[in-house]
Parts: structure tokens; C-alpha cells; sequence
């Protein structure tokens, strides 16, 4: 281990646990995340004055498919390393006959692959957390109270109904960055200079997204032309 590989270790580290900060800091809480979050409230103050939520129901239940795919999904990628690591002597050997590969002994060659892995088994473990809010926003979607129901605490419901929505798709968010990042990982084993340059190319194109795309501009005059409504005083009392 090179006082590169250092650096790049604690660049990937500050990176990857402290994104959604990075993210806030640059996006002056305007970011996607943030918006969507607004967005969020709307639709849970619209689903209380509908009859029936037969929409919002198919809506959550896409969204769980695709948590379901991708938990199965990191799974498979789990296991495929953890077969490489078994074999991971032979791997070494390859990767070292290229050119543009600098060299490592095996050791690190296989704390790398454990490195891997432990990236898609937390990436697992935020898809299956982010899996079970969702089926607690679909028990908030069954005991919303009725439209026609001259119930006081509407808009605090829709808020508490938003805040589990938003936090189930922050932990899939979480998920799908390990997949992000897994390559900046992958890049460690070519060379620390390329590592560095992975995970500060990986976290330009997140933070784009997040704050400079045409998306953000779309959702950010959406959140101005339609905002929640805001809970007053008297509505909490």
C-alpha cells in the first residue's frame, strides 16, 4: 500500500458516506433529492382528497419490483465476487500480465475484493431496508383516512406519509450509488491515480445530476408552480 492508495482509500470513504452533505452543500438544499422530497408531500395532499388510491397503489408498486430486482440483483453480484476471491491467486495473475495494471502483491489483491464485496453487501442492505419502508408507506396508503372524511390532521398525515416515502427512496438511492461506486472501486485494481480519478469522475456526473441537469430545472419550477401546502399553527393545534 502506497501513500496513494491512502489517499484515494480516504477520498473514496469521505466520498462515498458523505455524498448527500456534498450533495446539500452544492445544491443549497435545492438538489433533486430535496425537491423530490416537496414533490413527495403534493402527491400524499392529493391522495387524501382522492376516493379511491388505485394509482398511488400501482405507483408504490412498481417502485417495490424494482427494489426487488436490484436486491436480487447485488446478491448475485455478492456471490460472483465471493467466487473470485476464492480463486483469487489466478485473478492476480491476469490483471498483473497487463500493461496499464500496476503491480500488487496477492494480499492486497484479495483486501481489495473484500473491499468489493463489502460495497454490494451494504448496497444489499440498503435495498432490503428501503424494500421494507416501502411496504410501510403501502399500510400508510390502507389507513389514510377516507375522502369524505372531515378528518383535522389531513396535511400532518401527508407529511408523516411523505417523510417514510422519502427515506425508503434514500436508501435505495444508497443502493444504487454502490453500484457507482463499486466501479470507482474496480478501478483501484488497475491503479490508485485511476481510483482517484474514478470516484472524482463518478461524483461529477452524481452531483450534475443532482443539481445541473435538465431534470432539476423541470422538477425545480414544478415544486414553484405547484407547492405543498403548509401545515399553520391551527391546523397542528
Amino acid at each position: 500500500m502506497t501513500p496513494v492508495d491512502f489517499i484515494g482509500m480516504g477520498f473514496f470513504l469521505a466520498v462515498f458516506f458523505g455524498y448527500q452533505r456534498i450533495a446539500q452543500l452544492v445544491g443549497r438544499g435545492k438538489n433533486v433529492n430535496a425537491l423530490m422530497h416537496q414533490t413527495r408531500r403534493v402527491w400524499m395532499q392529493r391522495l387524501m382528497e382522492r376516493p379511491d388510491r388505485i394509482v398511488d397503489a400501482a405507483l408504490t408498486g412498481h417502485t417495490v419490483n424494482s427494489m426487488s430486482f436490484f436486491s436480487s440483483a447485488t446478491i448475485l453480484v455478492v456471490a460472483g465476487l465471493l467466487g473470485v476471491l476464492g480463486q483469487a491467486e489466478a485473478a492476480q495473475k491476469v490483471l498483473g500480465g497487463w500493461v496499464f495494471v500496476a503491480h500488487s502483491s496477492a494480499t492486497i489483491f484479495q483486501l481489495k475484493l473484500i473491499g468489493l464485496i463489502a460495497i454490494f453487501v451494504y448496497g444489499f442492505f440498503r435495498f432490503t431496508w428501503a424494500l421494507r419502508q416501502y411496504n410501510y408507506c403501502c399500510a400508510l396508503i390502507g389507513a389514510a383516512p377516507l375522502a369524505k372524511n372531515d378528518y383535522p390532521h389531513r396535511l400532518e398525515l401527508a407529511d408523516q406519509m411523505a417523510i417514510v416515502y422519502t427515506s425508503a427512496l434514500t436508501a435505495f438511492g444508497g443502493g444504487i450509488r454502490c453500484y457507482y461506486f463499486g466501479l470507482a472501486w474496480i478501478a483501484w485494481l488497475v491503479d490508485p491515480l485511476a481510483f482517484i480519478a474514478a470516484i472524482l469522475g463518478i461524483l461529477i456526473v452524481l452531483l450534475r445530476r443532482q443539481v445541473y441537469s435538465d431534470s432539476h430545472m423541470a422538477i425545480r419550477r414544478f415544486v414553484e408552480l405547484n407547492p405543498p401546502e403548509e401545515l399553520t399553527r391551527d391546523a397542528r393545534d
